[in-house]
C-alpha cells in the first residue's frame, strides 16, 4: 500500500460559557396577591419551596448513598422521591409566576416521602448510630462538592456531545474505506483520491491525508488528530479515557455536576468570571459584596443590606428550657424548670451531648407497661391548626433489657392539658444491653389537629429495666426536623431597615416609631406621629397652633387627650376621654401649666366636670356644667334641660313641657312659663286606653268601695277575660229592674237544653299540657249548622257578631231542666210506691 501524507485531526469544542446565576427573587413580589389562595402556590412560596426542596434533594442523595453502603433497601424511598420530584419539578419550573397546586396531592406525596425517609433513617440509626455525627458533616461536604461540581459537570456533557459527533463521522469514514479495500491493497499513489464505499478492514498501514465518511475504528492508533476536522457524530465518553483535558478548550455544552468532585472553586479557576446559571448549595460564601443583576438585593462590605423585598425566616425551638438550665435538688429527686420528670425521670449533668445536660431513665417500668418519665412545658398553639411540626433529640443507651422499648413523642394537648388520643406521633426503638454512642432521633411533618391547644414532647419507656438518657431536644413548626439550638429562637438584628414591607412575621423589639419626630415648637417630648411601646401602648400625637392632641390605646383602654397651648393664667384648658370597656368617661378640667407632654391627668382637683356612660350604671353627670339639654328645632331658649341632679329645668323662654302622642296630640301639658300662667293639664281626663301591668298585678280600692266597670254612655261594660277566679259570682236579678216577668215553662227549657249538642275539644292555642274541654258549640263556620245550639243560648257583641255561649241563660235553662226532671222523678217515685204497696199486699 502506498503511503500518503499524515492527516491531522483537531477536536473543536465550543467550550463552556459560565453565565450569570439566575435571579428570581425580584419577581417574588408579583405573587403576594396569591398568598391567600389555597389553590395557588405563590411566587414567594415557590422560592421558599425551591430552597427547601434543594435541601431535601441533598439530604436524599446522602441518605441514599449511605443506605446502599449499609445494604439497606431504598426502593420505597426512591419511589416516593421520584413521585415527589415529578410533582415538584412541574410546579417549580417557573418560580416567577404563581401556579395551580393540588394541596391534597402535595401533602400525600410529602407524607409518603417523609415516611419512607424516616424508615431508612431509622434503619441507618440502628446500624450506624456511631456514624450519625459524621453523616451530618458529610452532608455539608457533599453539598459543597456537588455545588462546586456544577461547572465541571457542564464541561463533561459538552465533551460527550462532541465525542458522539466524532464517532458518527468515523463510522461513515470506515464504510467508505471498505468499498475501496481492494484498490488500497494494490497501492495508491501519493495525491490520489480513493473512495472506499464497502466494508473494509485496514490491518496495517499509515493513512496520510484521507477523508473517512462513515467508519467504525475499533482498535487503531491515530497519530495526530486535528479535532477541527471532527464536525459531526457522537463520541461515547464511557469508551474514551482522557488523560489531560484542558478546560480552556471546552467552550460549549453541559457537564453534569454529579460527575465532578472539586474540593475548592480555586481548583477550577483563579477567576470564575460571571456564573450565570445553576446554584450554589451547602457552601459558605465569603465576599466583599453581593448583589443581584438588577440590584433588587445588595450587601456591601460593611454588612449593609438593601432589598426591595426581603423575607427573613428563622426556626425557633418550642421546647421550653431545652438546655435544662436551673436544676434544683439531687439525684434522683431533681427538678428542672419547665419540665415534668414524673417519678422516674432525673436530671444528669454527667452525661452531656455537646455540653447540653440530659434527662435520664434508670428504673423499671414493670411488665408490659408504658411509663412517661419526662414531658416538656406545654407550648400554646394560639389557634394555629393544620400546620406541620417536627422534633428531634439525641439518645444514648447505657444498658437496657432487650425486651425494653424507648419512645420519643411529639404530642398535642387539649385546653385541659390532656393528650389528644389521635394527636401524637412517636419514634420507637428497642433497648440494648450494651452501652451505645449518641443516636439522633427525629419525628417529621406531624400536622396539628383542629382540636389541639398545646404541643409538647415526651420521653417514654416500656416493658422492663433499663438505663438511657435524652439530650438536646428540638421542637419546631416545620415539615422537617432541624438540628438543636437553645429555645431562644432566631433573632434578626439590624441597625436600620428602610423602605421594606414585612409580611407574616413577629417583630420583637423595644419601641416602634412611625414617621419622623413631629416638627413643632410644642413637641418638647420629641413625639413621633405614631409609637408602639414594648408594653403594648399604641400612641398617636399631633400639634397645631392652638392645641396638642394625643390618642393612646392599650389593653382594655382607649384614651384621647386635648391640651391647650395658650392661657391667660397658669391653668390651661384640658380634656380627657377614656373608654375602658365598661364605661366611657369624658372629663373636662385644666392642667397646672402647659402640658404638651400629656403627663398631667384631668382628675382630682383639676376636674371641673364629668360625663360617664356605663352599661352598668347608666349616664352619670358630675359638675355644675354637666347636663342634658333639649333645645328643640331652634336655638332660641325654648327647650328644657336635665341637670346633673336629674331636675328638669325649662329655658327662660320655655312655656310648656308636653307629653304628646305619635301624631302630636297632647296627652299631658306641664306649664313651664316663668309667670306661672300655664297650668298642668291631663288632656284625656286620665282615661286609659290600654292598661298594661308589668310588675304589680293588684287593683286596690283604697276606700274599700266596689270597683265598677261602666260604659261611657251608661250601664255596665262587658268584660272579656280568660280564666276568671272569684270568691262568688253575683248576677243582678232584682225584680225592680225587670219588666214582663212571667213564670217559665220548665218543660220548654228542658227540651231546649236536651237539644244541645255537647262536644269535647281543645282550643287551637292549647298545647299538649291543656286539659280536655267540654261544652256546647257555637257554629260560626258552617252555613248549615253542624252543631245544634238554640239561638237563645248564643251571645252576640254590640255589632251582632256571634260571640259565644250565654252561660247565664244556659245555667238557668239547666236549672229548669233539673226542675222538670225532679217532677218526673217525683212522679216515678209515686208510681213506685203504688207498685210496692200492691206487691206487699
Amino acid at each position: 500500500m502506498a503511503e500518503s501524507n499524515a492527516t491531522q485531526v483537531i477536536l473543536t469544542d465550543d467550550g463552556i460559557k459560565i453565565i450569570k446565576a439566575q435571579n428570581t427573587a425580584n419577581n417574588a413580589a408579583s405573587g403576594v396577591a396569591n398568598l391567600n389562595d389555597p389553590n395557588l402556590m405563590s411566587v414567594i412560596e415557590k422560592q421558599t419551596q425551591a430552597a427547601q426542596y434543594a435541601g431535601l434533594t441533598s439530604q436524599y442523595n446522602v441518605v441514599l448513598a449511605r443506605a446502599k453502603d449499609a445494604s439497606i433497601s431504598t426502593t420505597a424511598l426512591t419511589t416516593a422521591y421520584t413521585n415527589l420530584n415529578t410533582f415538584m419539578t412541574a410546579i417549580l419550573t417557573d418560580t416567577t409566576k404563581a401556579s395551580d397546586v393540588n394541596r391534597d396531592t402535595y401533602k400525600s406525596l410529602t407524607d409518603a416521602y417523609n415516611t419512607a425517609l424516616s424508615k431508612v433513617q431509622t434503619a441507618l440509626s440502628d446500624s450506624f448510630n456511631t456514624d450519625i455525627d459524621n453523616m451530618q458533616s458529610s452532608v455539608s461536604v457533599a453539598s459543597q462538592a456537588a455545588s462546586s461540581a456544577a461547572i465541571v459537570a457542564s464541561q463533561a456533557t459538552t465533551t460527550g456531545n462532541n465525542a458522539s459527533q466524532v464517532a458518527s463521522q468515523a463510522a461513515s469514514a470506515a464504510n467508505q474505506a471498505s468499498a475501496d479495500y481492494t484498490a488500497l491493497s494494490a497501492g495508491v499513489k501519493d495525491g490520489s483520491v480513493i473512495n472506499i464505499t464497502t466494508k473494509t478492514a485496514i490491518k496495517e498501514g499509515v493513512i496520510g491525508t484521507a477523508e473517512i465518511a462513515d467508519a467504525a475504528i475499533t482498535d487503531a492508533k491515530i497519530g495526530n488528530i486535528s479535532a477541527n476536522h471532527l464536525t459531526a457524530g457522537t463520541i461515547d465518553a464511557s469508551k474514551v479515557t482522557v488523560a489531560n483535558l484542558d478546560a480552556g478548550n471546552i467552550t460549549t455544552g453541559t457537564l453534569s455536576t454529579d460527575r465532578l468532585n472539586v474540593g475548592k472553586l480555586s481548583a477550577l479557576s483563579a477567576n470564575l468570571g460571571d456564573v450565570t446559571t445553576g446554584s450554589l448549595k451547602g457552601v459558605d460564601i465569603v465576599a466583599n459584596s453581593f448583589s443581584t443583576p438588577n440590584g433588587s438585593f445588595t450587601t456591601d462590605s460593611n454588612g449593609n443590606v438593601v432589598a426591595s423585598n426581603l423575607t427573613i425566616r428563622g426556626v425557633t425551638n418550642l421546647v421550653y428550657n431545652a438546655a435544662l438550665l436551673g436544676n434544683s435538688g439531687t439525684y434522683p429527686n431533681t427538678k428542672v424548670p419547665g419540665w415534668n420528670l414524673f417519678t422516674k425521670g432525673y436530671y444528669s449533668n454527667a452525661t452531656l451531648h455537646d455540653g447540653v445536660p440530659s434527662i435520664g431513665f434508670n428504673a423499671s417500668t414493670g411488665s408490659g407497661t408504658w411509663v412517661t418519665f419526662a414531658q416538656s412545658k406545654l407550648y400554646p398553639l394560639n389557634g394555629l391548626h393544620g400546620q406541620p411540626y417536627s422534633a428531634s433529640v439525641w439518645f444514648i443507651e447505657d444498658g437496657s433489657e432487650v425486651a425494653m422499648k424507648y419512645q420519643f413523642t411529639l404530642a398535642f394537648f387539649d385546653a385541659n392539658g390532656n393528650r389528644l388520643a389521635s394527636g401524637y406521633a412517636g419514634n420507637t426503638w428497642n433497648g440494648n444491653p450494651t452501652s451505645q454512642g449518641w443516636a439522633y432521633k427525629t419525628i417529621n411533618n406531624i400536622i396539628s389537629p383542629s382540636t389541639a391547644v398545646y404541643v409538647a414532647i415526651q420521653y417514654w419507656a416500656y416493658n422492663g429495666t433499663g438505663h438511657a438518657l435524652f439530650s438536646s431536644p428540638m421542637l419546631t413548626q416545620t415539615a422537617q426536623s432541624t438540628g438543636y439550638q437553645p429555645d431562644t429562637g432566631n433573632v434578626v438584628s439590624a441597625g436600620e431597615i428602610d423602605g421594606s414591607v414585612i409580611n407574616g412575621s413577629t417583630i420583637n423589639g423595644t419601641t416602634f416609631n412611625a414617621g419622623d419626630i413631629i416638627s413643632s415648637t410644642y413637641n418638647t417630648s420629641r413625639f413621633y406621629p405614631t409609637t408602639i411601646t414594648p408594653a403594648g401602648l399604641v400612641a398617636t400625637t399631633g400639634f397645631n397652633s392652638m392645641d396638642g392632641l394625643r390618642t393612646e390605646m392599650s389593653a382594655g383602654s382607649f384614651v384621647t387627650k386635648y391640651r391647650a397651648v395658650h392661657s391667660s393664667s397658669n391653668q390651661y384648658e384640658a380634656y380627657d376621654g377614656v373608654f375602658s370597656g365598661d364605661e366611657l368617661a369624658l372629663n373636662s378640667g385644666f392642667t397646672n401649666g402647659i402640658d404638651t407632654g400629656f403627663q398631667q391627668s384631668v382628675s382630682g382637683n383639676q376636674l371641673t366636670g364629668q360625663v360617664v356612660l356605663s352599661p352598668l350604671n347608666g349616664i352619670h353627670l358630675w359638675g355644675s356644667t354637666q347636663s342634658i339639654h333639649f333645645s328643640g328645632l331652634q336655638m332660641n331658649g325654648t327647650g328644657i334641660t336635665f341637670n346633673s341632679y336629674g331636675n328638669i329645668i325649662a329655658d327662660q323662654a320655655s312655656t310648656w313641657w308636653r307629653v304628646t302622642n305619635f301624631s302630636g296630640s297632647n296627652i299631658a301639658n306641664f306649664g313651664t312659663d316663668t309667670a306661672g300662667s300655664n297650668v298642668i293639664q291631663f288632656n284625656r281626663e286620665l282615661d286609659i286606653g290600654n292598661f298594661q301591668i308589668n310588675t304589680g298585678h293588684t287593683f286596690t280600692s283604697a276606700d274599700k268601695g266596689a270597683v265598677h266597670f261602666a260604659k261611657g254612655g251608661g250601664g255596665a261594660a262587658d268584660i272579656y277575660a280568660g280564666a276568671v277566679n272569684y270568691t262568688s259570682l253575683v248576677k243582678s236579678s232584682l225584680l225592680s229592674v225587670k219588666k214582663d216577668v212571667k213564670k217559665a215553662d220548665t218543660a220548654y227549657w228542658a227540651q231546649l237544653v236536651n237539644s244541645i249538642d255537647l262536644a269535647t275539644y281543645q282550643y287551637k292555642t292549647d298545647d299538649n299540657t291543656s286539659h280536655l274541654r267540654l261544652s256546647s258549640i257555637v257554629d260560626d263556620v258552617n252555613v248549615t249548622k253542624q252543631w245544634q245550639l238554640p239561638d237563645v243560648f248564643i251571645s252576640r257583641d254590640e255589632n251582632g257578631k256571634l260571640n259565644g255561649v250565654d252561660d247565664s241563660v244556659l245555667l238557668n235553662a239547666t236549672l229548669a231542666t233539673v226542675q222538670e226532671q225532679q217532677k218526673q222523678i217525683d212522679q216515678l217515685n209515686g208510681h213506685l210506691l203504688e207498685l210496692e204497696a200492691k206487691l206487699n199486699g
